[in-house]
């Protein structure tokens, strides 16, 4: 097993003392990982202020260990994380903790720097996703809170997993997948976008999270285990989105819950029933595929299972105000 432990507060830092520890290179801002750990890398995203990004996307190929002590300087990370896991996933955070296995789960955690953090994921398991460190004092003025007493310490004090934790939706995986994207890519204006995707995360991820503590959504009655079972179906009907989903009473066995308690659940983790949710996720792939321009109308919807282009249309313009023949046309 490979185990790093850091207590780091910037990114320039931890990436020297992981290239360290790996014994390889930082290239770039990019730490390539060696293939005896993982087959992947991640990348330091440079932002203005006091934010700091990373990017990754690695499969590993040994078991591997990450953990970070806690410090009494206070820093937050925002960690927008896939998994797709082979085996046992351990996460623990200061007291909290939880095991999740053999199962696919994306999540988003807020994190601080004054609690212990130790996540623990078997050989074979990949990780891709985005982690954002924030500086107390600009965090606060960026919600517009007292730090000690406003919004985010009472989100902070409630420490149990359920409510720090909120599962990615097919909204956070686009700005991600942007993220990753463009820093594989080139191009320019490829700082910008990326700079302007992950301010857009930040101020979501907050804006949810205020929404919810006023509505006390965070206060519904699921346990660690449902939000689980939750998030795997919401990976399994979201993996391949041209394929038809599975019918309820499908999903429902695979998770071990009655049909009724699965879709109950789901909606009130995600916010929509569970084939809304699977219609919206398509037609946000079909959009991502015509704006590419390889691709016909027809090619796209055939794809998606609809014979009747007029159907399709209908659709799509049901989910962005316009036809896809406006995209294609723009």
């Amino acid at each position: 097993m490979f185990v790093f432990e850091y207590d780091h507060t910037n990114y320039k830092d931890l990436f020297q003392a992981l290239a360290t520890a790996l014994g390889v290179p930082i290239e770039n801002n990019r730490l390539q990982y060696p293939k005896h750990v993982a087959i992947g890398f991640a990348q330091m995203i440079e932002m203005h202020g006091d934010v700091q990004a990373m990017a990754f996307d690695y499969v590993f190929t040994g078991d591997y260990r990450l953990k970070r002590k806690k410090i009494k300087d206070e820093f937050y990370t925002l960690w927008f994380t896939e998994v797709t896991a082979k085996g046992n996933v351990q996460v623990d955070l200061d007291d909290d903790n939880y095991q999740i296995s053999n199962t696919a789960f994306s999540t988003v955690l807020l994190t601080s720097s004054l609690f212990d953090a130790n996540y623990e994921l078997p050989e074979g398991s990949r990780a891709k996703g985005l982690n954002i460190l924030l500086d107390n004092q600009w965090l606060a003025h960026y919600l517009g809170v007292d730090s000690k007493s406003g919004l985010l310490h009472k989100y902070l004090s409630m420490k149990a997993s359920r409510i720090i934790m909120e599962p990615l939706d097919i909204e956070y995986k686009k700005l991600i997948y942007d993220v990753i994207d463009q820093v594989n890519g080139s191009g320019q204006f490829k700082q910008i976008a990326i700079q302007n995707r992950i301010m857009l995360l930040i101020e979501r991820f907050f804006m949810r999270m205020a929404v919810k503590m006023e509505t006390s959504k965070l206060n519904f009655k699921l346990t660690r285990e449902d939000i689980n079972r939750v998030m795997e179906i919401e990976s399994l009907i979201t993996k391949d989105v041209f394929n038809p989903a599975p019918f309820i009473p499908e999903l429902a066995k695979i998770v071990n819950i009655s049909e009724t308690k699965l879709k109950n659940n789901f909606k009130s983790v995600y916010g929509i029933p569970i084939y809304q949710y699977f219609q919206k996720a398509r037609m946000r792939a079909a959009r991502e595929v015509l704006e590419t321009n390889k691709y016909s109308i027809k090619q796209v919807a055939l794809e998606l299972g609809y014979t009747n282009l007029s159907n399709f249309s209908t659709a799509f313009r049901k989910e962005f105000g316009i036809l896809p023949s406006q995209l294609k046309s723009g």
